[in-house]
């Protein structure tokens, strides 16, 4: 773990965690939600192993419930379900499809230029939770985590969400599946553009009325370059639009990712949508590096 956290402490976190899985995302878990997670102010982090086993208690204890099983296996809350896969892999609202090997045609799809979506980062900087608590009093941090959520910043068909945590580390997760980011020049220049203007509302929040308050320290703000990013869906949507049924196939890899295989309702158009989600753990400009030389 990140960082030393009694058992009873990790069981409470884990069960707080699943919840906001759950009910605010609306989506079952994996043991790969759980491999590094940031609760009430603290990080944590378990391995498979671990996971399995305190799973199979909160299982045999009525607290969540096994839900399907694609590759790997994933649960929701108990009495919260969602849609069972036969032979195939879905989730709700998509239709069953047989298997990987059935659907072999979307391999000979041709396939926009790589992109990123659902991009997180994080990054800390002692003091800005304090800081911001005492020169933003109109943002109530949340009753149980402490955390403090910032307005949405929205430009180029993208969403910036910013949380501040009690723990001074900053979360950021730039929401663009409709329009992901191409990895390319003019892609790389929108996602600048939009971390920038963050990173520029960060510092004036944090700055504009240090002067009122003289104890409050200099609080620094790292280039967005540097934000370590924490997970990614990196991969292609079809060029030619897609007629079928909706479907989802999910499914891990030999390297431990989640890949998936889904048609996307583009509002202009449904595309087939393969993407893998991975975990970078290294900053923004060296994740970007390694995939441009993909």
């Amino acid at each position: 773990m990140t960082q030393r956290v009694t058992r009873t402490k990790l069981d409470y976190a884990m069960k707080v965690y699943i919840n906001r899985l759950v009910r605010v995302e609306k989506r079952p878990f994996c043991y790969r939600d759980f491999l590094d997670f940031e609760m009430n102010g603290e990080r944590y982090s378990m391995t498979h192993g671990t996971f399995r086993n305190k799973i199979s208690k909160l299982v045999r204890g009525g607290f969540v419930q096994f839900e399907y099983r694609s590759g790997i296996a994933f649960y929701s809350l108990k009495g919260v379900h969602f849609a069972k896969p036969k032979r195939g892999v879905v989730t709700d609202n998509h239709t069953v499809v047989p298997s990987v090997s059935s659907v072999s045609f979307i391999d000979n799809i041709s396939s926009q230029r790589h992109s990123v979506h659902d991009i997180r980062l994080r990054f800390n900087t002692e003091g800005i939770w304090s800081t911001i608590r005492h020169t933003h009093p109109e943002l109530i941090p949340n009753e149980v985590s402490k955390d403090i959520s910032l307005l949405p910043i929205r430009m180029y068909n993208m969403e910036a969400k910013t949380v501040i945590h009690h723990s001074d580390t900053v979360s950021v997760i730039v929401a663009c599946s409709m329009k992901p980011v191409v990895v390319d020049n003019e892609g790389l220049i929108r996602l600048s553009n939009i971390l920038t203007a963050l990173e520029e509302r960060l510092l004036a929040s944090v700055t504009g009325c240090a002067h009122t308050i003289s104890q409050l320290p200099q609080i620094h703000i790292p280039n967005h370059n540097s934000w370590i990013v924490t997970m990614w869906h990196f991969g292609t949507d079809s060029l030619s639009e897609y007629a079928g049924e909706k479907f989802e196939m999910t499914w891990e890899d030999g390297e431990h990712a989640l890949l998936r295989i889904y048609s996307k309702d583009m509002k202009d158009a449904i595309r087939i949508r393969k993407e893998r989600q991975e975990y970078p753990g290294v900053g923004l400009d060296a994740a970007i590096q390694e995939r441009l030389h993909t």
